[in-house]
């Protein structure tokens, strides 16, 4: 079984994942790193030489590579679960969690670092992406509120305890089979 971890920038899909992963014992996967990885240079310098539509074509690419992954913790980009095709790749191949979190929050997390998120162009832009997505976020199959004070081992607990059990032992058991 593979658990896909959406949501918006600042939200914890990556330490939230590594947690999660770790605390089932299945293998972790960041697709921003595969992407950065195929393509030999940063999200950012992908995004400035190649533009966003070819990102997305990669990034497409490489997310239906994770059909071959008997189980997985898959963490996306923020803007993955965006697009139809992806929403239907990901219900079908395992089960979705939406790491939700108030704006404000994602706001701070981000902090200096949205100058090099390349959609965090600035405070009112990503405000306006951070609406338009949400939509598409809270038709995950699963909704885990992020709270302010909570550490990212926090949030796995709490993840463990509100997935469907067959869903951990999916992950679990495959992993471990495999």
């Amino acid at each position: 079984m593979k658990i896909y971890l959406i949501g918006f920038m600042g939200a914890g899909k990556t330490t939230v994942g590594r947690e999660l992963a770790n605390r089932v014992e299945a293998p972790f996967f960041d697709l921003d790193d595969l992407i950065e990885s195929a393509e030999k240079m940063s999200i950012k310098d992908l995004f400035a030489q190649r533009g966003e539509p070819y990102f997305r074509k990669r990034e497409r690419d490489i997310l239906h590579s994770t059909r071959h992954l008997g189980s997985a913790i898959i963490a996306t980009g923020g803007g993955t679960f965006t697009f139809e095709e992806n929403i239907q790749f990901i219900q079908s191949e395992g089960m979705s969690v939406y790491l939700s979190a108030p704006y404000s929050l994602l706001r701070a997390r981000c902090g200096d670092k949205g100058s090099e998120r390349p959609l965090f162009r600035d405070d009112a832009a990503a405000h306006e992406l951070y609406s338009q997505r949400v939509k598409f976020y809270k038709t995950a199959d699963l909704t885990i509120e992020v709270r302010e004070q909570e550490t990212p081992a926090e949030i796995a607990e709490r993840l463990m305890l509100e997935l469907p059990k067959a869903v951990l032992e999916g992950a679990r058991g495959a992993w471990r089979r495999g």
